[in-house]
Parts: C-alpha cells; structure tokens; sequence
C-alpha cells in the first residue's frame, strides 16, 4: 500500500473511531506509528468536569502518567506554551528551552519512561484541555519538522472525530433524558411514523400493552375490539394527515378494559430527507376515564401541598369568585385569605393572581376534555 492510499485508509478509520469509541487504540497505535512516534495519547478533558471525557493512549504507563500528573504537570512550560501557539503540531524543544528538558529530576523521568522527545497540537479554544501528542525516547532524537507535516495531517481529521463523537454522545443522552421525561408523564404515549408504525412507547404505555387493553400487531397500535381498532385506524389516519390541525378526540371503550380518552397530534419533522431511519412525525396520547380527577380540590393538595383550606381558596378563585365574595361565603376576613393566597402563590410558584388561574386552568382542561368527550360520544 502507497503513502497516499495508507494516509487515506488511515483518514477513513479516524471518523469510523468518532462513533465507535473501541476503534480508537487501533487506530492511535497507526497515527503513532504514521508519524514516527512510540506512544501517542489523545485527551479531552473539560475545564468544569473531574474526569477527561475522553481519553485514550498507546504504548503509555498509567502509573507514570500518574506521577506526571502528581509531580510535574503543574511545572511543565510546555503546555502552556502549546496553548498560546496556534493549533497545529508543535515540537516540544522548540516550544521551550530543551535545557530544561534535561533537568535532573524530569530529564530522568522522561528517560526512564521513553517520553523524552514530544510534538502536540493544542485546542486553544477549548475550554479545558484538548490535545493530541506522539512521544519517543531519547535514543530517537527529537521530532523533525517532516514528521510534524505528517502528524498535521491527521489532526483535523482527528478534532473533527472527536467533535462528532461528542455531539453523539450529547445526542444520546437528550434521547435518554427526553425518554425518562416521556415514562414519568401520568399518561400512555406512543410516537408514530409517517406510515403508521409505532417507534416508541413510554411506560404507561407498556403497561397498557401488557394488561391486554391494547396490543402491538407488526409494530402497529391494534385492539382485539374490531368497533376499538377501527377507531385507533381514524384516529391514526387524522393524527398523521400533515393537513389536520391535529387528531380528533376519541372514546375508546373496548371490552378488554377501563375507557381511553384518546387524542393525537403531529410533531415537527426537520429529518433531512437522506435519512432513511424511522422518525416520530405524530404522537397519541392514551388516559383512562378517571385517571384526572375531575374536582381540582383533590388534585391541588397532592401536586402542591396546598391545606384544604388553601385548595379551596384556589379552586373558587378559578371558579371567578373575587376575594370578596369568597370571604362573604366563607365567613372569613379579607386579610385571611390574603395570606393563605400567599401560601398558594408560594406554593404552586406563581406570583400573581391571573398566573394563578392559568394555572389552574391548564390543570383543569384535561379533565374537562374528558367529561365533554364522554358526553359527546
């Protein structure tokens, strides 16, 4: 194989190591190897954070790694000085005064440990440390400019892998957190394709399923209630349509368990066409009849810690009582009531009265929904 075609396949296994953390010591070993070094270590280590986020190394013993760190990092000036220069490869007896290098204590330390000579390229924009660097022993004298040009030429490439290893890594963990907001929601949720295919399901969900109430027939939302699965299909077709403003409501009322209220919208797809993976354009959302409560008195004092006093303040406030009128039907004073709306705004978080009623008000919808759905079909 030709310089160019191993430079090339070398490029190649680069990026395959940005989304396959396991593939970065083979292909360490052949960058240190490409650019004349014995050892090679790539590090990024945020400011904020008390372990490197990323960290591998070839030919490289921890425990003098370790003493590096204890005994000479915080007096080594070429660290610093990579960091000032600008981010390609520099060579370590050019970037301080290679008298140094030979100090007794650290000249020996570098010996013993066959890291005498070192080039590196910093990212001086980083908050942190993120840096890439070949070592060899003394016996092979120091770096030449040479090897440096071929160094250099995998160092974009390297940042680039290491930049796209991180967003997948930040990718991965919004989809888990966005899945662990998605179990806790007091209700069934199942994300659709754009043809009808059920990608996702949260915990409430997966309970529905293994009850019985509903079922999974090739990855499509199925009812054995022939009357129950025609309306799951209408309400499907609704939800997807990218001309609906969103799915009508429906009672599902199967023989197999309690009454669903069920409804559905679309999500924004902003899929570049090229990927061919299945995407959520439509989510369903699954409550059982009386899973709200329908009197916002018995649900306010569990979500807030409001007294039943301090409940029953909320609810007549969002019923368009004044504080006047509520203290005539109570038979308390103004100033009463005064302080235990303090403690509902301070509570429930909220600062004024009309914040308040909002408040209730969307706590309020859903169950209203399921009461004027009932009514209606």
């Amino acid at each position: 194989m030709g310089e160019l075609d191993r430079l090339s396949d070398l490029i190649g296994r680069i990026y395959d190591a940005g989304i396959d953390p396991d593939a970065w010591r083979p292909v360490l070993a052949d960058i240190c190897r490409w650019a004349g070094g014995e050892m090679a270590q790539i590090l990024v280590l945020e400011s904020s954070a008390a372990a490197p986020f990323f960290t591998v190394a070839v030919g490289y013993d921890a425990a003098a790694h370790a003493r590096y760190l204890r005994d000479y990092a915080l007096q080594d000036p070429r660290l610093p000085a990579w960091r000032r220069l600008p981010p390609t490869v520099q060579l370590c007896h050019q970037v301080v005064d290679a008298a140094w290098l030979d100090r007794q204590d650290f000249g020996a330390f570098l010996d013993e440990n066959g890291c005498r000579w070192a080039m590196a390229a910093i990212d001086p924009a980083f908050d942190g440390i993120a840096g890439m660097s070949v070592r060899r022993p003394r016996r092979a004298g120091p770096f030449t400019p040479a090897e440096a040009q071929r160094f250099g030429l995998l160092v974009p490439h390297i940042r680039r892998s290491l930049a796209l290893a991180q967003r997948l890594d930040g990718l991965a963990g919004r989809a888990r957190l966005a899945e662990d907001v998605l179990d806790r929601l007091d209700r069934a949720m199942v994300l659709l394709a754009a043809n009808g295919r059920v990608v996702h399901v949260n915990a409430m969900a997966d309970r529905l399923f293994e009850s019985g109430r509903l079922q999974l027939r090739g990855n499509r939302l199925d009812s054995a209630d022939p009357a129950e699965a025609a309306a799951l299909r209408g309400l499907i077709a609704a939800v997807l349509d990218p001309a609906s403003g969103g799915g009508p409501v429906r009672l599902l009322s199967g023989t197999a368990g309690p009454s669903l209220i069920a409804s559905g919208c679309r999500l924004p797809d902003r899929r570049p066409t090229a990927v061919a993976a299945p995407q959520a354009v439509a989510a369903l959302f699954l409550s059982p009849i009386g899973a709200s409560p329908d009197d916002l008195g018995q649900v306010l004092p569990g979500l807030f810690g409001l007294s039943r006093a301090e409940a029953r303040l909320a609810v007549a406030l969002h019923d368009g009582f004044s504080l006047s009128e509520i203290a005539g039907q109570l038979q308390l004073s103004r100033e009463t009531l005064r302080s235990q709306l303090r403690s509902v705004f301070d509570k429930t978080g909220t600062r004024r009265q009309g914040t308040l009623i909002r408040l209730l008000t969307d706590l309020a919808r859903e169950s209203r929904l399921a009461r004027q759905s009932s009514g209606r079909l």
